[in-house]
């Protein structure tokens, strides 16, 4: 399990250009202008509900926000945090606040930055979910208890993103889960997202590798012990005394 942290959140935009060398950042505001997307209530304002500094290979989705009221209200001068309630007693699978980004370059993801707090009578608690493989449920990272001051809540060193191969992208999916509260509200203020290239040196095997033996024959592994099934991994002598690496 990730261990969360706090740190600072900055807050200006930054522009980069997509390049293999240099890291890149979604930054989840929600200011006070139009775009494609726009948050609105009737006692609250607008708020562009998509990120600034996506790229043209790494692009972050509007944000999603499951068996929730939501509005907008201003932090600053044309700066929003979103006010969230229906929240439940306890995490419930269809009630939560989703994120899905994709990559077209081999990155990985360095930490994930939110900014946010409750009202006095809001979730207590929060539990914050990931993957680094958009084919893949999200699975917890950790939960963390919510203050009523902002707090900044880090995640970091979440790993590479996973290729697919029928499409040539990678992403991922980040869901937030606030939870045992008394009605009241959870405020969401800023998100951030840092990418960097993914270590081309690493040789590290995906933890759902598998590989169908295609040879019948009995199987051992070096140590000897009968692979039936899906193998892990690694070397094993066939039916022929064959020495295959998988």
């Amino acid at each position: 399990m990730a261990r969360p942290s706090t740190l600072s959140l900055l807050l200006p935009v930054l522009c980069l250009a997509a390049s293999p060398t240099f890291g890149q950042t979604l930054d989840y505001q929600w200011l006070n202008q139009p775009c494609a997307d726009n948050l609105n209530c009737s006692n609250g304002c607008s708020a562009c509900n998509l990120p600034a500094g996506a790229t043209n290979t790494f692009v972050g989705a509007n944000v999603i926000w499951s068996g929730l009221e939501v509005c907008p209200h201003p932090q600053v001068l044309g700066d929003n945090t979103i006010y969230t309630t229906g929240w439940p007693i306890v995490p419930d699978p269809t009630v939560f606040v989703g994120l899905t980004a994709a990559s077209m370059e081999s990155v990985q993801i360095d930490s994930i930055i939110i900014r946010h707090r409750r009202s006095a009578d809001g979730p207590q608690r929060l539990q914050v979910q990931f993957t680094n493989d958009v084919m893949q449920v999200p699975t917890t990272l950790g939960e963390i208890e919510v203050t009523q001051t902002y707090q900044e809540t880090a995640f970091s060193d979440l790993g590479c993103l996973v290729m697919d191969n029928t499409s040539q992208y990678s992403g991922f999916q980040l869901r937030l889960r606030a939870f045992q509260g008394a009605g009241g509200n959870w405020q969401l203020d800023a998100m951030r997202i840092v990418a960097s290239p993914c270590n081309s040196t690493q040789v590290g095997i995906a933890e759902n590798f598998q590989r169908q033996l295609q040879e019948s024959g009995t199987y051992v592994d070096v140590l000897g012990r009968p692979v039936k099934g899906q193998p892990a991994p690694g070397v094993y002598v066939g039916g022929r005394k064959r020495v295959q690496v998988l």
